[in-house]
């Protein structure tokens, strides 16, 4: 791992899985909590969670209709930010049935890794 991706503060990184619950989906919150998403015109696609001096929850959404046009770089996905700055996380997390998360130091690489103690 090289030394840009190590955290020198003792700061940990990695990767989330949330499972939605009742069935709910990610338009779904969008629906519900962002007054100008559209169905239609977007898909949610990715979310990301700030939680310290504020709470910020940012969905990226695929742009379907410039995503049909040619305004945009072919090689990149056309997306809208939205970013909610007023709703607190509970609010999300009720949206989640279980969370399954890793993170790491950076030092070493989670995938080379191997658990001696099964």
């Amino acid at each position: 791992m090289n030394d840009a991706m190590k955290h020198p503060h003792g700061d940990l990184s990695g990767s989330i899985a949330i499972e939605l619950a009742n069935n709910q989906t990610l338009d779904d919150f969008c629906d519900e909590y962002i007054s100008d998403y559209n169905r239609d015109r977007f898909e949610a696609i990715g979310i990301r969670l700030l939680l310290g001096k504020e709470t910020i929850i940012t969905v990226y959404a695929l742009d379907k209709l410039r995503q049909e046009g040619s305004t945009y770089n072919s090689d990149k996905l056309p997306v809208k930010k939205f970013k909610l700055t007023e709703l607190p996380a509970d609010v999300l997390f009720s949206y989640c049935a279980g969370l399954n998360f890793t993170l790491s130091t950076g030092n070493y690489a989670i995938e080379d890794m191997e658990v001696m103690n099964k």
